[in-house]
């Protein structure tokens, strides 16, 4: 008890006065430095997690506190603009967006200003497929509360506190009770200062000690009889805020901080798949792939339907060279997100360097049972990987992606022809498939990936002797 008490005393001590300026930054006193702004991969990555947590019980209070932590760039004009861009481009698709489209309805009907408002619109579109924007809210066929259930609570205000292993940390300053009388003896200022904030009328020495215990006490007791369900409820939000703190690190590329915050959220909530993935997301840009792999295995056994933590996981194999297990792995995601292109572009990469297949892993894999080819290595297996991707990703639904598969099959072709001082047929169908690509990676939504390409097709036409004054207009 006495241990406890003490512990509590130097951690309040120290917010009190700041007496050890080294302390690790919480939820509440960390300041990314100079956040770069937010692209677009990272505005949706963002709204995938707002919307996630929306459907799991988040209020507006929480909602709002999101877009809080977010500083500048949670400004409400910027997210609504990157909205009405995503809109489009949802709405353009003629794939179903129907779980997303409730999950936009939901957000809309929380009231949290523009936001609120622009993702209900959108998902009103979405469920009706209705082509304007009316701004007009109207009924949904089937209540949204019926598609998806949560319990409500109330969320805490409060940042998450220290660790409760604070006598295991050497940047924490212990004092005994004799070292605390004596600094209260010889500091005025501070007897006053502690007294003022313990309301009691005596500055004296032992006295202000009793008290300190005497509250320590009180709350060591209250914190005993708290119901289990406010201990559990209060764990997740103490690991909800760190795990944000987390994602604002990692967008200001502050790996390790990032790391150590995930962490916390997983001490506090062990069974934060999120918080294990996002782990090896800030891993992986370490370069500290084994241990990305082994937080992203700790998030799929939470979660085995988790694409992102699948192809995360292949992508951390690739770089270890360990391309069979990381095809087995991108294929678990393509299980299920057959339209993820960035698995199939790791896949085509992966077959590749591969320079044959594990039966073993191969026989687990349903996408290279229904179509054999997938499972050929280098050349053909690559072209076999990106050509299947294409049935799923469509230039409509996708255009990114169908852009980068076509632009991938190019590369392949004209790396072929160089290894094998073969210009017919790999540079003309290197050619096709890059003025293939030009059609969604145009110069004015992706001007380095269009510059590359206009590069990379001067260099086969001019192996092939041939010009081209009007390259921006592919046919």
């Amino acid at each position: 008890m006495l241990k406890q008490i003490w512990r509590s005393l130097v951690r309040w001590f120290q917010r009190l006065f700041g007496s050890d300026n080294r302390r690790k930054p919480t939820p509440s006193s960390f300041q990314p430095e100079t956040p770069k702004p937010l692209s677009d991969t990272d505005y949706e990555f963002l709204y995938t997690q707002l919307l996630e947590g929306v459907t799991h019980g988040w209020q507006q209070p929480r909602v709002l506190r999101f877009f809080e932590s977010l500083g500048d760039r949670g400004s409400q004009a910027q997210w609504v603009g990157w909205l009405r861009r995503f809109g489009d481009r949802l709405l353009a698709s003629p794939v179903p967006n129907n779980e997303l489209a409730a999950r936009m309805v939901q957000l809309g009907q929380m009231g949290c200003g523009e936001i609120s408002d622009v993702s209900y619109e959108i998902g009103m579109q979405l469920l009706t497929r209705s082509p304007t924007r009316t701004g007009q809210r109207e009924p949904v066929s089937e209540p949204v509360s019926e598609i998806f259930e949560y319990e409500e609570y109330e969320r805490t205000e409060e940042a998450p506190p220290e660790n409760n292993q604070q006598e295991e940390n050497p940047e924490l300053k212990t004092v005994t009770l004799d070292e605390l009388f004596v600094m209260l003896e010889q500091d005025a200022g501070l007897r006053q200062q502690v007294a003022e904030q313990l309301q009691i009328d005596t500055t004296d020495p032992q006295v202000i000690i009793q008290a300190l215990v005497n509250q320590f006490n009180a709350a060591d007791q209250e914190n005993a009889d708290q119901p289990a369900e406010e201990v559990s409820q209060q764990a997740s939000d103490e690991a909800e805020a760190w795990l944000n703190q987390g994602v604002q690190q990692v967008l200001a590329e502050n790996f390790p901080e990032a790391i150590a915050s995930f962490e916390r959220a997983t001490q506090l909530k062990p069974d934060n798949e999120e918080a294990w993935y996002s782990k090896g997301i800030a891993l992986s840009h370490l370069g500290q792939f084994e241990e990305a792999i082994a937080s992203l295995d700790k998030a799929l056994q939470l979660k085995h339907n988790y694409p992102e933590a699948w192809n995360l996981r292949g992508f951390a194999l690739q770089n270890l060279n360990r391309y069979e297990e990381a095809i087995a792995s991108l294929d678990q995601a393509l299980q299920f997100k057959l339209d993820d292109w960035q698995s199939w572009i790791g896949r085509g990469n992966c077959a590749a360097n591969s320079v044959s297949y594990d039966p073993l892993l191969a026989s687990l894999s349903q996408l290279a049972q229904n179509n054999p080819n997938l499972n050929q290595r280098g050349f053909e297996g690559q072209i076999a990987c990106y050509q299947e991707g294409l049935k799923y990703v469509t230039q409509d639904s996708e255009p990114v992606g169908w852009g980068i598969l076509h632009q991938a099959i190019g590369n392949a072709h004209h790396q072929k022809g160089q290894r094998d001082f073969m210009i017919d047929p790999y540079f003309h169908q290197a050619l096709a498939e890059y003025q293939e690509a030009l059609k969604t990676l145009t110069e004015e939504n992706f001007p380095d990936a269009y510059q590359a390409i206009l590069q990379d097709i001067q260099q086969v036409q001019l192996a092939l002797g041939e010009t081209n004054d009007d390259i921006s207009s592919p046919g």
